[in-house]
């Protein structure tokens, strides 16, 4: 593969590696994502104790998910405009309050309220950290990347198993104190991660539809946002629906909360190999194996759901596992093709295509309602196999 030669807006805003706050941006990473991920197992448990339906449920998902990740380019906008460390240290205290206080909502719209505050936190503290990752990786950006990303993952995992377990064992009603050590590690981020020194910083002068038009003129850029956000089409629709059919065959909030955190910790375990994994097979091959490999395993899993509960389980964890076997290349690639919008970038391949599939997460709600969960996972593995053609697409080396 060829060598990536750094452009000049990269070497001007790229500063000397800072191991130390690298470190504590992968640690706030997975603090964050940790209550992004924390209602899920929870959900049909909250859902039945306020009287609310599976569809309406959903589009509270949708609501924090717009909010959440819609908002993330304009976020990262800012960020590249910004000398600040606002929204990392705010995302945090968001995210970790509100997604906590599920537990003390009465009706559907109080739960919406949660659902979309907490989401706006996660939404604030993406972009800006993941510019900052590319800003003190030095050139170890793609070590580095896979590491943060995969630390986001894992925290996404942890948030079922703490929120299951203390509704398991506690009640909901609990769950406010599990904003405790949210508030503590923002504090941390806060003092670890270093202000931007201002010698070293190049602002994106360019106004926001400027941004938005290069951005999607590029080619490899829209390709790479379509990939993720069919790894989160797959991601989420699996993590939200099947607690919902687990629950059906009554299994428990937390045997349900482990199963979505296995799902996602071996999905991380993919994030963190991938890098490796791209050296053996070339990058394209990864995206193919991400796109298409998933379809194939849910419909043996599926298949197997009641006669084999325990192979159909584990087809169901690898099934994460290779989904995110292409997130941190995903990411790399698109930040080393417009090095000069880091965050912003960040925003759209990290947030947006999350937004784009919470657009759609009422319509599956309702359909999942109306045909059955599994039939719905079905059709929705079928779509990257089906769009997995658009990764020919590419340039035939990755960026280095």
């Amino acid at each position: 593969m060829s060598k990536y030669n750094l452009t000049d807006v990269q070497k001007q805003t790229q500063e000397p590696e800072n191991k130390k706050a690298v470190v504590w941006l992968t640690i706030g990473h997975g603090m964050a994502d940790s209550y992004s991920g924390f209602i899920n197992p929870i959900l049909p448990f909250i859902v039945a104790n306020i009287g609310a339906t599976l569809t309406a449920a959903t589009c509270a998902m949708s609501a924090s998910q717009l909010f959440s990740s819609m908002m993330q380019p304009v976020f990262g906008f800012i960020a590249d405009k910004w000398q600040k460390r606002f929204f990392i240290f705010w995302g945090t205290i968001l995210a970790s309050v509100f997604f906590s206080l599920t537990g003390f909502v009465h009706n559907i719209w109080q739960l919406a309220l949660c659902l979309i505050i907490g989401g706006v936190g996660v939404g604030f503290y993406h972009p800006q950290a993941t510019g900052f990752v590319v800003r003190y990786s030095g050139k170890k950006l793609s070590e580095y990347m896979s590491i943060f990303i995969a630390a986001g993952t894992i925290g996404y995992s942890i948030g079922p198993i703490i929120s299951s377990t203390i509704t398991q064992f506690f009640g909901v009603t609990k769950l406010p104190f599990s904003a405790v050590w949210g508030l503590l590690f923002a504090m941390l981020v806060f003092v670890c991660v270093p202000k931007i020194d201002a010698k070293n910083f190049v602002k994106n002068e360019k106004s926001f539809k400027t941004t938005i038009t290069d951005i999607f003129k590029n080619k490899t850029v829209r390709i790479l946002i379509m990939v993720s956000a069919l790894k989160s089409l797959v991601t989420s629709s699996f993590s939200i629906l099947m607690p919902f059919y687990w629950k059906e065959l009554g299994y428990s909030a937390f045997q349900i909360g482990f199963a979505v955190f296995l799902f996602l910790t071996v999905g991380a375990f993919g994030t963190y190999i991938s890098n490796k994994y791209e050296k053996i097979i070339g990058y394209k091959n990864v995206f193919y194996t991400s796109l298409i490999v998933p379809f194939i395993l849910t419909i043996v899993f599926v298949s197997l759901i009641k006669q084999s509960p325990v192979l159909s389980f584990i087809l169901f964890i690898l099934t994460g596992f290779v989904t995110m076997l292409s997130v941190s290349i995903n990411m790399v690639m698109a930040q080393k093709t417009m090095p000069e919008y880091k965050s912003m970038i960040s925003g759209f391949i990290g947030g947006f295509s999350w937004g784009i599939v919470g657009v759609f997460l009422p319509l599956i709600g309702f359909v999942a309602q109306h045909t059955g969960i599994i039939k719905t996972l079905a059709l929705i593995s079928f779509i990257p196999f089906v769009l997995s053609y658009f990764v020919k697409f590419l340039p035939d080396t990755a960026v280095k």
